[in-house]
């Protein structure tokens, strides 16, 4: 893994809302905000969550009910098998993610099925730390959709919602990549008696229906450049 340039870390970290960086320096070395924030604030992308990982999931829930506490009057917390979100009216929805837990943020950073997310900050000593892949910035700037073979329990259409998901938004994905994705998919599928196309049409279908569509929600509660000194950033100038 590499890190993230320490100018875009600074643009993602102080455009996270404060009441997120306060959690992360409560549960130091606990947390770490991971994926789609990082890649959209970076690509100057509107992003529609945050997601926060952690090393357990009693650690998540104690987390996401301090922040629901805080943020008080107009949030509500909304539990599924794969995490806790945290909605409140006219800012940006935070989820907590519960379904696959990483002690070490090496570990979060990899689980993610596309390079131009494996990036994850997190706080270490007083400062904010962070990594990415390899790959990361070119990925990102060719805009170009790069499968990785996560080794995770997930739903078996999941990475190809993402594809179709992204490709909206104007990425690629090569032969490749797009090959891996469907041999999950392919491989996860038991299509029992159904022998024609249009029974296993059918078989797919629900399986992609069961992916959750991500939650969204108007408002950013974005940080400007000049605000005074973030603590656990190196340097406090404008990114």
């Amino acid at each position: 893994m590499n890190t993230l340039e320490e100018g875009d870390m600074e643009f993602v970290v102080r455009r996270l809302p404060t009441d997120i960086r306060s959690l992360l320096k409560e549960y130091e070395g606990r947390l770490y905000i991971a994926g789609g924030y990082i890649r959209a604030v970076i690509a100057g992308e509107d992003p529609s969550d945050i997601d926060i990982f952690g090393a357990d999931k009693d650690l998540l829930a104690e987390a996401a009910a301090r922040l629901a506490e805080k943020r008080g009057e107009n949030t509500r917390v909304h539990k599924t098998k794969n995490a806790i979100t945290v909605i409140s009216m006219g800012r940006i929805t935070i989820q907590f993610i519960t379904r696959w837990t990483f002690v070490q943020p090496q570990e979060c950073a990899a689980s993610f099925d596309f390079t131009v997310c494996q990036s994850v900050i997190w706080r270490h000593l007083g400062k904010y730390q962070s990594l990415c892949a390899p790959s990361f910035y070119k990925d990102l700037a060719a805009r170009r959709l790069v499968y990785t073979h996560p080794v995770r329990d997930e739903e078996a259409g999941g990475s190809l919602m993402r594809v179709l998901k992204y490709t909206r938004r104007g990425y690629t994905i090569q032969i490749k990549s797009l090959a891996g994705v469907v041999a999950r998919l392919i491989d996860r599928v038991d299509f029992g008696k159904a022998g024609d196309e249009s029974r296993r049409s059918f078989v797919l279908t629900g399986i992609l229906q069961e992916v959750d569509p991500l939650l969204q929600i108007d408002g950013l509660d974005v940080h400007d450049d000049h605000e005074t000194p973030i603590e656990g950033l190196s340097q406090e100038g404008a990114a």
